[in-house]
């Protein structure tokens, strides 16, 4: 659920009143992750888990996409990226974690701040023992400007640990691409993937990444792989 289009529940209020009903679940530690499985397609295991912010509002539970626009937009990306990582801390213990780890978004500005290396370090450490290590998938809302001081940034929290995915990567988008940026693997988005048993145009810029991500060893996965026909295209393609 990543759409920009406000639920109603939102649009009826101002925005002062969304800022405040925002930051009272952010401080209050309302928000809720829901944890969906990455599975490798060679042999249906489960290799990872990714985590899905949720806001428990009224008699609704908001899926992402119906307030993290919000919170950019107020300037709450980074609160929201530290309640996130909290619930996190608190769930890691709770929740029977797969060897290939916890994945978690974050968007660009957030991840280039100086402190996060730092703050993120510190809710590893709040984890305690752990099966596998916290993904950090970077979301597709703001272009990368400077790839040069993600690199460093990037190169950092690896030596912590802590990998980063490339998300959302749509037909002909070339983020990817950028040489140098060590991303652990790829996530493409799900109008690629619904795209690929009907356009060779998809299947053609797949085989693309499939054959440089091999290279470097990066994973690539396919979100909304949700019926017998896109688990046959996938898989058939690596």
């Amino acid at each position: 659920g990543q759409g920009r289009k406000l639920p109603s529940q939102l649009r009826a209020k101002n925005l002062s009143d969304q800022e405040q009903e925002l930051r009272a679940a952010l401080s209050g530690r309302l928000l809720l992750l829901r944890y969906q499985p990455i599975i490798r397609l060679r042999n249906g295991h489960t290799a990872a888990l990714e985590g899905l912010v949720r806001w428990p509002r009224q008699e609704a539970l908001l899926q992402a996409g119906a307030f993290v626009p919000l919170a950019e937009k107020l300037g709450l990306a980074l609160d929201l990226t530290h309640a996130v990582l909290e619930r996190v801390a608190h769930d890691w213990q709770r929740t029977p974690s797969p060897k290939g780890g916890l994945a978690v978004n974050i968007p660009l500005s957030v991840l280039m701040l100086p402190e996060m290396p730092t703050r993120l370090a510190a809710t590893l450490r709040q984890h305690g023992k752990r099966r596998g290590p916290l993904l950090l998938e970077l979301t597709e809302t703001e272009a990368i400007r400077d790839p040069s001081r993600l690199r460093r940034v990037m190169l950092r929290l690896k030596r912590l640990g802590i990998p980063v995915l490339l998300d959302d990567v749509t037909l002909g988008d070339q983020r990817w691409r950028l040489a140098g940026l060590p991303f652990a693997g790829v996530k493409l988005d799900r109008s690629l993937v619904e795209a690929l048993p009907r356009q060779m145009r998809a299947r053609h810029f797949l085989r693309r990444i499939l054959t440089d991500s091999h290279a470097k060893g990066r994973y690539v996965i396919a979100e909304g792989v949700s019926n017998p026909l896109l688990r046959r295209t996938t898989r058939s393609l690596g």
